[in-house]
């Protein structure tokens, strides 16, 4: 009986410790799952964090190989340079834009894991200071730009109004030119006719006067009749006639009749400044 006893006793002690024993471990696994998933959730942070950083890095690595861009040029000059280099500003503007807001994002996790974190926060300091900097770089450059635009502007307003004072000036000597020209051709011109002595009369440019006396081109005559030409030129003039008088009054010495006895005469100039000195005029009379 005693040892009945003795063993339902046993027995009930072992019960009562495995049962603990249970307890225990099941409380033991509980805070194992919960340490594993705290783990867990640490762990993909940190990698949240990482991807952040390495995309504002990379960012970053893309801006300066774009930077480089900006000295880089294809080579070409005036507008398509000044374009390529608006592009490469505006690729840069808008990767910065980027990369703003991914840090923004990175320092929002940082701030909603409600962990002090040295290293993350100096690490995120350093890259605003960067972003920055290179922020200040862009704008100092995109305002050179624009100041060159604006220079370039002005030197292309400077030429078209240095081309058109070369274009008038230009134009003004060629009007001169030209108006020295007709003045020179003006006062070389000089004037003959060719005419029985019927037809010179009829034409005014012989008057017969008292006493018999021939006056030559001393009223109205018919400026028609004349034949223009340039005395720089004029060399001989062909009479078409084998009798030849001249009536005005030119210089002896400076002219000849040539043409044999039998043969149509013709007038030689032979020293023309003189000839023309007393009048642009000559009248020939012919039979």
């Amino acid at each position: 009986m005693k040892k009945s006893m003795l063993l339902v006793g046993l027995a009930a002690l072992l019960l009562g410790a495995c049962s603990g024993n249970e307890k225990k471990l099941s409380e033991d696994s509980a805070r194992i799952a919960g340490l594993q998933m705290q783990y867990n959730e640490a762990s993909s942070f940190n990698d949240s964090l990482l991807l952040l950083m390495g995309d504002i890095y990379t960012g970053l690595d893309s801006i300066n190989q774009q930077e480089g861009l900006l000295y880089k040029t294809g080579g070409g000059e005036g507008v398509n340079r000044r374009e390529e280099i608006s592009r490469n500003l505006a690729a840069i503007r808008q990767r910065l834009a980027a990369n703003k807001a991914l840090l923004e994002e990175l320092q929002s996790k940082a701030a909603a894991s409600g962990k002090d974190n040295t290293v993350l926060n100096k690490t995120i300091d350093q890259l605003k200071a960067r972003l920055a900097e290179q922020d200040t770089k862009i704008a100092q450059l995109t305002a050179d730009l624009e100041k060159a635009n604006t220079q370039i502007a002005d030197l292309n307003t400077q030429v078209a109004e240095g081309q058109k004072q070369v274009e008038e000036a230009n134009a003004a000597t060629a009007e001169a030119q030209a108006q020295t020209v007709a003045a020179e051709n003006e006062a070389n011109k000089v004037y003959y006719a060719i005419g029985t002595n019927k037809e010179l009369k009829n034409n005014g440019l012989l008057e017969k006067k008292f006493l018999g006396t021939t006056k030559v081109l001393q009223g109205d005559f018919n400026q028609n009749y004349f034949t223009v030409a340039d005395k720089r030129t004029l060399t001989s003039i062909p009479t078409g006639s084998k009798k030849v008088k001249i009536r005005t009054n030119m210089p002896e010495g400076s002219y000849e009749i040539v043409g044999g006895k039998d043969e149509n005469k013709t007038v030689k100039i032979t020293n023309p400044t003189k000839f023309w000195s007393m009048s642009p005029y000559l009248v020939i009379e012919v039979d």
